[in-house]
């Protein structure tokens, strides 16, 4: 063997050894096959199943555009991260499939979730069935958009109950915060456009929304006296109203010939034992009230119940 011969020989087995190196870092084969692109910030890589994305969505003249850097590892699992032109990401997920996610859902929500992380994409970002609104959704939740909010994530109880009543689409409409903590300390909650979800360890995660929320409101939210939330909205038997039960021995009672009244404690029992709604006095039609002798009283669609200290509560249905 010529001294000559020997270096090329030794640089082509060094070449070898780095593609070799390259595909069982990336996790395959597949991983190994990459496009190089001459931009403006030098020649740049994207493999994978970043590559297939990125040509699948338009390549370089696509919303994405060119890649300001080659492919890179993120923290803790060091999976590929390719940032591209302008401002858009694709991360190739645990299951290697990559994902776009916009400009904003990437570089302003993961930095201000703290240790409530969403983990890794599981979806790219799409539109919102109403045509609204953008979203991408995540291991742990979602991040969803619109103009006149911005992104807005919604993770982990609170977004399982979002996600059983319908998302966008029910009665809460489109997030109007990130998950917060109530002021109390006790629970976290979301504010969507129609109303909030609570969710607290003893409770879990319900929706209050509509006409209930914003009698709920007035009583001072959490913190008022009927506390959290026990169930999320409900449909009552007859079909005909609406209801949300609360921690405080209280629900709010909606109809649309009532509008929504708090019924609670000893009044709220004796309804309760005449069969609620379904009895004869019907849906609560006012709110409790104090009575001149020292009891307190309740109006219902078809009579009222009156209480007094000692005495205990007492229902009259008018004739």
């Amino acid at each position: 063997m010529s001294r000559s011969t020997r270096p090329r020989r030794r640089a082509a087995a060094a070449l070898v050894t780095a593609a070799v190196a390259a595909v069982i870092g990336l996790g395959g084969a597949s991983a190994a096959q990459a496009d190089t692109y001459h931009t403006p910030w030098g020649p740049q890589q994207v493999g994978g199943a970043i590559l297939g994305t990125h040509k699948a969505l338009g390549g370089p003249g696509s919303a994405l555009g060119l890649p300001v850097t080659s492919e890179r590892g993120t923290p803790p699992r060091h999976r590929p991260v390719q940032p591209l032109q302008p401002r858009r990401h694709l991360l190739d997920a645990p299951h290697r499939c990559a994902r776009r996610l916009g400009s904003d859902l990437v570089l302003v929500k993961p930095a201000g979730l703290g240790d409530r992380p969403l983990g890794y994409p599981t979806s790219s970002e799409l539109t919102t069935p109403d045509g609204v609104g953008r979203l991408n959704a995540f291991q742990h939740g979602a991040i969803y958009w619109r103009p006149q909010t911005g992104p807005k994530a919604v993770r982990g109880a609170i977004y399982q109950r979002y996600a059983s009543l319908g998302w966008e689409t029910s009665g809460l409409g489109y997030p109007m915060t990130d998950e917060l903590a109530t002021p109390d300390g006790r629970g976290r909650y979301s504010a969507f456009q129609w109303g909030n979800i609570y969710w607290t360890p003893w409770t879990g995660a319900n929706a209050v929304w509509g006409a209930i929320s914003v009698v709920y409101a007035q009583q001072g939210w959490e913190r008022g006296a009927l506390g959290y939330p026990l169930t999320s909205e409900m449909r009552t038997p007859s079909r005909i109203g609406r209801y949300n039960h609360f921690e405080g021995n209280g629900s709010i009672y909606w109809a649309p010939q009532t509008g929504a009244h708090v019924i609670s404690g000893h009044i709220r029992m004796a309804w309760a034992d005449m069969g609620w709604e379904n009895s004869e006095l019907g849906f609560p039609a006012s709110p409790e009230y104090a009575l001149e002798d020292g009891g307190r009283g309740q109006d219902f669609e078809f009579g009222w119940i009156e209480w007094y200290p000692g005495e205990g509560a007492t229902a009259y249905v008018e004739e």
